[in-house]
């Protein structure tokens, strides 16, 4: 009986234990999860604010183009209506 008693103990610790391994193992898995989700979060955030970044470099820029063209326009209209002026008064 006390064999019986020590072996059912026995494996009850040893199931425990399995028990208590597996859910370790699965807590790191987790968690492993979780970092890997949120690094992939990050760099997604990152790129995104990079993106937005250059968006905003780039509209910028396209902005500044169209305003030297538009001004470059503007004094060519300018010297056009000069000219005609020039020729009707003539």
């Amino acid at each position: 009986m006390m064999m019986m008693m020590m072996m059912m103990m026995m494996m009850m610790m040893m199931m425990m234990m399995m028990m208590m391994m597996m859910m370790m193992m699965m807590m790191m898995m987790m968690m492993m999860m979780m970092m890997m989700m949120m690094m992939m979060m990050m760099m997604m955030m990152m790129m995104m604010m990079m993106m937005m970044m250059m968006m905003m470099m780039m509209m910028t820029m396209t902005m500044m183009m169209m305003m030297m063209m538009m001004m470059r326009r503007r004094r060519r209209r300018r010297r056009r209506r000069r000219r005609r002026r020039r020729r009707n008064f003539r």
